[in-house]
């Protein structure tokens, strides 16, 4: 009866995360769901009775989650056995260790076994004690953030599925990522369920005995208390962010181009090419009935097929109707184009790059993705026979991309918005042609495809001085809707966190346009052709908590994980013979 409990409480909880973030039933996911997510999973762990049975629980709802949100990974055409099969099978490993993690202090010595809500041994006398059972809520929670970390970090990394995603739609929560990132959303959810959990546990228990019951109901209710204090907390400081005045300094004007084009259906890349630069004479015309020059126009990662510089002869002539570059050169305005990049003189090692041409066509530089997904875009090992021709039988190709390597930011012109009049102008008579010569510039970053689900990627780009995230991604080949609004949910984060715009040009969602505090300015349906005209607002830079400390809360989560297991281990630790015979003595009743 009890693993058949655990199965099912552990399966419930993925469904329940499953639901609480965004999918095809709520695109933009369900914070309320998700506060209650991981109570069946912390009442399972509750009654795990081994290291193998509490990992399997914990690995069961990773799984549970993975299949049911990412099954959108098997749409990758050859590759379905590495993105959906080995993401499943890696994450499921992770939150598995995370499992060993949590049962880990209420194991006891003898056969390290765990007893649903009792009370510590007794102490022997002069003997270090410690129960964890009082902070059994804080440790799930703290053990959930260190698990979505360590699941969202490093080469493998694979940031979906994860809690706060489920706060997309919750600005006022989610507001306080720029402090913690989303690290303080994860805690928030995973303690208020442990503390509901806990609650069910105690009020269902049969134990009869009053202190015990005494005992258990205050720790409930200080638990309780604190979960409340922690969410009004945050609620309060996301109220007074989202009215706190903020008004852009700059505005960009900028032609989100969104094909919509099947990325696996040709190997040519000219009905992408024509179909982009159609829609981006549309919005170009737009903007010039304004009366409005446009700054930039932004197509998708991957439209071009041919790596520059080699291919540049191909572009001049190329589509036959109008070149590329003619039609660049006939718009006047700078492009930035996804496509590949030949990184040596040879052409053997390619980047996965935003390609930038100026008002002239002229090529001007180039960004190339630095955070590859594995074994979709690079291959561990491919510097090895054995591995290319596994690679090959498998999933048909033998190479992959190669890492750019720098972090590149371009300079374009923007507008500046028409501030009050000030009450003392000082004029400098020998620089005022020089003054009114200057223009007002914007400097963006272009992280390539699921990069900005990365703050290693983009808080780097903060750093280095960047006023806009400009991303482009082409999630087409998932298919699914679901899967779109997830990479958004994700990457809004970013804007947040680093009090920055957020602009995703995409081949078929979620082309859009999110301000500094995480809402959506402007926006397209997904797989629909269109161009989106944006004046992308652009806000003073400044430095939040999280850009400037980073994961600082997962450090303290680390810390005190560490913390609790030392004094645990202090409490397995066998006392000396002299301490146990003093012990039984004192049980002699004489």
């Amino acid at each position: 009866m009890t693993i058949f409990f655990q199965v099912f409480c552990a399966v419930f909880s993925g469904i329940l995360t499953a639901i609480a973030i965004p999918n095809e039933i709520f695109h933009f996911g369900s914070a309320l769901f998700a506060f209650f997510a991981l109570v069946p999973l912390y009442m399972a762990a509750k009654s795990a009775r081994s290291y193998k049975n509490a990992a399997l629980i914990f690995a069961l709802d990773a799984l549970t989650t993975h299949l049911l949100s990412s099954y959108w990974l098997a749409n990758f055409k050859n590759f379905a056995a590495f993105t959906l099969g080995a993401s499943a099978f890696g994450t499921a490993c992770i939150e598995a260790m995370a499992g060993c993690v949590f049962f880990f202090p209420f194991a006891k010595n003898q056969g390290r076994r765990f007893y649903l809500m009792e009370e510590p041994q007794a102490s022997v006398p002069g003997f270090f004690d410690f129960s964890l059972e009082p902070y059994s809520p804080l440790h799930f929670a703290l053990v959930r953030v260190i698990y979505e970390w360590a699941k969202s970090t490093g080469f493998l990394a694979y940031p979906w599925g994860v809690l706060s995603m489920a706060a997309f739609n919750s600005r006022i929560l989610a507001q306080s990522a720029d402090i913690f990132g989303v690290w303080g959303l994860t805690f928030l959810m995973a303690y208020f369920a442990a503390v509901f959990a806990q609650a069910v546990l105690c009020f269902c228990s049969r134990r009869k005995d009053k202190i015990f019951v005494q005992k258990a109901r205050f720790r409930l209710a200080c638990n309780a208390k604190c979960a409340l204090a922690l969410l009004l907390s945050l609620a309060c400081y996301g109220i007074f962010r989202l009215n706190e005045p903020s008004a852009p300094v700059k505005t960009l004007n900028a032609v989100l181009v969104q094909q919509n084009a099947d990325p696996w259906a040709s190997t040519d890349d000219i009905k992408s090419i024509e179909t982009s630069m159609r829609l981006s004479e549309e919005g170009i015309n737009a903007f010039r009935q304004e009366g409005q020059a446009v700054d930039l126009v932004v197509w998708s990662e991957a439209v071009l097929r041919y790596a520059l510089p080699q291919s540049t002869k191909r572009y001049s002539f190329y589509p036959q109707k109008e070149s590329l570059f003619d039609f660049i050169q006939r718009m006047k305005a700078p492009f930035i184009i996804g496509g590949p990049y030949s990184i040596d003189s040879g052409g053997g090692k390619f980047a996965n790059a935003a390609l930038v041409f100026s008002r002239t066509s002229a090529f001007s530089g180039w960004y190339g993705k630095s955070h590859l997904v594995p074994f979709a875009e690079v291959v561990p090992g491919v510097e090895y026979e054995w591995a290319r021709k596994i690679m090959k039988r498998i999933a048909g190709f033998s190479n992959g991309w190669t890492a750019g390597g720098t972090y590149t930011l371009f300079d374009f012109n923007a507008h500046a918005v028409q501030e009050e009049k000030p009450a003392v102008k000082i004029i400098s008579i020998d620089n005022a042609d020089e003054e009114r010569s200057k223009k007002a510039s914007v400097r963006v970053a272009v992280p390539i495809c699921f990069e900005d689900a990365f703050p290693d990627i983009c808080g780097p780009f903060n750093m280095a001085g960047a006023e806009v995230f400009m991303n482009i991604t082409d999630d087409s080949w998932s298919k699914t809707n679901s899967a779109e609004w997830q990479h958004f949910a994700v990457a809004t984060f970013r804007a947040i966190e680093y009090r920055t715009t957020l602009v995703r040009s995409t081949n078929a969602g979620v082309t859009a346009v999110v301000d500094n505090k995480g809402r959506i300015l402007q926006s397209l349906p997904l797989f629909e052709e269109g161009c989106l005209n944006a004046k992308i607002p652009i806000y003073p830079r400044r430095q939040t908590v999280y850009a400037a400390y980073g994961n600082w809360f997962v450090r303290i989560a680390l810390a005190i994980t560490a913390v609790l297991a030392v004094l645990t281990a202090l409490r397995f630790k066998k006392p000396p013979l002299k301490k146990l015979i003093q012990a039984e003595l004192l049980k002699i009743d004489i």
